[in-house]
């Protein structure tokens, strides 16, 4: 655990993702979010109990994330988080038609957050 904060302090960790990154093909700018989006909402009050990380994997794959760049989703609430029916847990972008469809079907059926109550939290 020192060993990992001195490299950490010193800059060296930063030196050698910086390294990883470039050998791998820096992106500058990244690109833009695809023009196709949908927000997935709570469908109730409550805190955000839990997230099926392997569920909205599977959403964001459905967009067309890793292939296209600008395909994916922001997560906009965490577990934990305090939400009111309606407000946005995350946001879908796409690119492809298509793609949007399967995806925003998919996260209609299970949108991957459990909403418990307030007492949860």
């Amino acid at each position: 655990a020192a060993r990992a904060l001195e490299l950490l302090e010193s800059g060296a960790a930063l030196g050698a993702m910086n390294r990883i990154i470039d050998a791998q093909g820096r992106v500058e700018t990244p690109p833009p979010p695809g023009a196709l989006t949908y927000e997935v909402m709570a469908p109730r009050d409550g805190v955000v109990a839990a997230i099926d990380c392997f569920r909205i994997a599977r959403i964001a794959r459905l967009a067309g994330a890793p292939t296209d760049k600008g395909a994916g989703i922001d997560l906009l609430k965490k577990a934990g988080d305090r939400v009111t029916a309606g407000e946005p847990l995350y946001r879908l972008h796409a690119h492809i038609e298509a793609d949007f469809k399967f995806a925003t079907n998919h996260a209609s059926v299970d949108s991957g957050y459990t909403i418990g109550d307030f007492s949860a939290a």
